[in-house]
């Protein structure tokens, strides 16, 4: 009799334990989050620090197109000499990202200096991909972190993720903006739905000291050396087949891998150029970004135009708000077109008003973040206008000074809106299973707003 119930205690304790365990991670992962309050320490934006009257030393390309992303990053990484460095939040499977790992290896080869952070969750270097992993550590010259992995005893750090998009090429390029490494934002011939998105190109090939590209260098080495980033170490490896992927695609797609670009002759003049990025904390962040973008929203005299994929506002970030001067003009995916079901039905709750917002209806989604203040000062960067990039991830922006940048970006605002819809209903032309998904979806997301 002993024996029969031995077992039978044994798997209730480790039931409860697993029971625990998750209420644990609940309470760790996300209950915590819904009530502890942003950290204040008096951090005062300043929207005039941003505006200068005199040509400054950096010029910009707006770099709209899908095709043209790719274009950029594979002739900033062909043509490096010293060194690369790269931060961003995912890397999806495809012939994007195996021109992208091979082109480092070609540039390690030549001896340039590579340091890649990615996202410890969604960086996608796992299974199947481990090899590709192995083969870039492998190399002498390449050195490849993880920004807060996985760690389930540590379940707060669920929520610190990693969301820039940045790289950085001999000190004298840097490129931001909304898109990740992945087929969806620059394959043409793409099968699913495609990804509309943008970055800005930043140049400054005199060394100039007063050039944001010290500020990006800066930052990039304060998250690549941060104690919340693990180093991964070397391994004995192969990494010639990633340098055999980038040969064969050459081959294939020979109108992306191009001579040099004389990216000077592209790009526009700008007074100023300044980097603002979230503190490197836990927890919740003292949300200076948003701060600094609000004060930019209250300044604006004569147009405020704002363009971002996901708007979830809550009760936090109207904490902070200043007001604005001039109602704004929105620009955001539909419920139709958005390929995030949580911000879809956070979305619908917080909609409110519609009668200047624009909602997307065109091919695929549009990911790009963009504000522009009364035709002069454009924001560009990782941010969305929602509660996780204002409290919870690293986010980084450029706030550019330049009428003809301010100019150019609305054009490319323009042609969305024209593929937008004013005043609609939230569903509308959306699928009936989408409608009942969401449906359910808006409930179970109203108390957890604040992650979304």
């Amino acid at each position: 009799m002993e024996h029969s119930v031995r077992p039978s205690r044994s798997k209730k304790i480790l039931l409860y334990a697993l029971l625990a365990f998750l209420l644990y991670l609940a309470v760790g992962g996300v209950g915590i989050f819904l009530f502890l309050a942003p950290p204040s320490t008096g951090y005062e934006a300043n929207p005039q620090r941003f505006y200068r009257e005199l040509p400054g030393p950096d010029r910009l390309v707006i770099v709209e197109e899908r095709v043209d992303g790719a274009v950029v990053r594979i002739n900033l990484l062909e043509n490096a000499k010293e060194s690369i460095d790269i931060a961003y939040y995912a890397v999806h499977d495809g012939i994007s990202s195996d021109i992208f790992y091979g082109l480092l290896v070609e540039a390690a080869e030549r001896g340039v200096t590579v340091r890649l952070l990615l996202d410890g969750i969604f960086h996608n270097l796992r299974g199947g991909q481990r090899s590709t992993l192995q083969a870039l550590v492998s190399h002498p010259n390449i050195t490849v972190a993880f920004y807060e992995k996985l760690n389930l005893l540590q379940p707060w750090t669920l929520n610190n993720r990693l969301h820039d998009k940045i790289m950085i090429i001999d000190g004298k390029y840097a490129l931001i903006g909304g898109r990740n490494i992945g087929d969806k934002y620059y394959v043409e011939a793409y099968d699913k739905p495609i990804v509309k998105d943008r970055d800005v190109l930043i140049i400054n090939e005199s060394g100039d000291e007063e050039s944001v590209l010290r500020h990006f260098e800066e930052y990039f080495t304060d998250l690549f050396t941060h104690r919340y980033t693990s180093v991964v170490q070397p391994a004995q490896s192969e990494y010639a087949f990633l340098i055999e992927t980038v040969e064969q695609n050459r081959a294939i797609y020979p109108a992306r891998f191009i001579d040099p670009i004389d990216w000077i002759s592209v790009s526009h003049p700008t007074n100023a150029i300044s980097l603002v990025t979230n503190p490197i904390t836990r927890m919740k962040k003292e949300p200076t970004l948003l701060m600094e973008l609000l004060s930019l929203f209250a300044f604006a005299q004569d147009s405020l135009l704002i363009q971002s994929p996901y708007i979830i506002p809550t009760g936090s970030m109207g904490h902070y708000s200043l007001g604005v001067g001039v109602a704004p003009t929105v620009v955001t995916n539909s419920v139709a077109a958005s390929p995030n079901p949580f911000a879809s039905a956070g979305y619908l709750a917080t909609r409110g008003s519609t009668d200047s917002r624009y909602e997307y209806y065109g091919d695929g989604s549009i990911h790009a973040k963009t504000y522009i203040i009364d035709s002069r000062i454009s924001v560009i960067g990782s941010f969305n206008l929602d509660s996780r990039s204002s409290f919870l991830s690293t986010e980084s922006v450029v706030v550019i000074d330049s009428e003809p940048v301010a100019e150019a970006l609305t054009a490319h605002i323009a042609d969305l809106q024209a593929q937008s819809r004013v005043g609609h209903p939230a569903l509308y032309q959306t699928p009936l299973w989408k409608k009942l998904f969401l449906g359910v979806m808006r409930l179970f997301v109203y108390p957890f707003h604040s992650l979304l």
